[in-house]
């Protein structure tokens, strides 16, 4: 992306995405910014109310579109798909990360947190599928998102007073015990998915869509993920001796200790 393009955060909350990583002009909507992160300084980022179904932008506009895991919050997703393809330019691209709305991780969260905002479920061959059929777009990349059960950690004030109760219980728990315990899911998940061949520690999956060919180097699929911060990590990347393939390392980024736990055949 360089500087004279225009990136579209669809549904950005407190910035879906490094805004620093990017040179482009940035463009955040939000049905509203009530205790979110603005920042007023950066000329760069502009902050516009608006709706995901009626995007209040010119048609053809857009260079890229994230959609940054928010597809499964829209009320009807369907013409928000719509509205993208309307602001997209045509040789524009969009990005998609989506729960698996049938796997555990999403299971989990929508049972802690008494659905979360998660009104729409969706597969991989379902989403790939009606992107297409609605925008006109096809998939160019995809990867896997494997989940670090990151929204079980201990939650700051502002937090918790949206959270439902049975998530403020979770959250509430002795720090050594909530800690363990996160640790705990994370390690057997990933020792049963690679064992039994299962995905109950996936997340969901990220998509690139265009009308036209790009160059992507391959998106990585990070086994390993920051139970804190949320950063994937390449597993060949982390010098840690493993017993059974199995090991703590601390995320380079954050410097939270994790499992570590060797990836299956074809994962990162």
């Amino acid at each position: 992306m360089a500087g004279s393009h225009v990136v579209l955060d669809l549904g950005c909350g407190n910035r879906s995405f490094h805004y620093e990583t990017c040179p482009s002009r940035i463009v955040a909507l939000d049905e509203q910014f009530v205790g979110k992160k603005i920042e007023r300084e950066d000329p760069r980022i502009q902050y516009v109310l608006g709706r995901s179904q009626s995007i209040p932008l010119a048609d053809r506009s857009i260079d890229a579109v994230v959609c940054h895991h928010t597809l499964e919050h829209f009320d009807d997703y369907r013409k928000a798909l719509a509205e993208i393809a309307r602001v997209l330019r045509p040789e524009g691209w969009l990005w998609i990360a989506i729960p698996n709305g049938f796997g555990f991780d999403d299971k989990l969260y929508r049972f802690v947190f008494a659905g979360g905002g998660h009104v729409n479920r969706f597969t991989r061959d379902g989403l790939v599928k009606e992107v297409q059929t609605i925008t006109g777009l096809t998939v160019v990349a995809m990867c896997d998102f494997f989940s670090s059960f990151i929204y079980l950690k201990k939650a700051s004030p502002w937090e918790l007073q949206y959270y439902p109760p049975l998530a403020r219980r979770v959250t509430k728990l002795p720090n050594a015990l909530l800690s363990c315990g996160i640790l705990s899911i994370n390690f057997a998940t990933r020792i049963v998915d690679k064992i039994l061949g299962y995905r109950s520690s996936q997340y969901g999956w990220g998509f690139v869509f265009s009308k036209t060919e790009m160059t992507i180097a391959k998106l990585a699929s990070c086994f390993n993920v920051c139970r804190k911060c949320g950063s994937g990590h390449l597993f060949h990347t982390i010098k840690r001796p493993t017993i059974f393939g199995l090991s703590f390392y601390h995320c380079p980024n954050c410097r939270e200790l994790n499992s570590l736990v060797a990836p299956p055949r074809g994962l990162d």
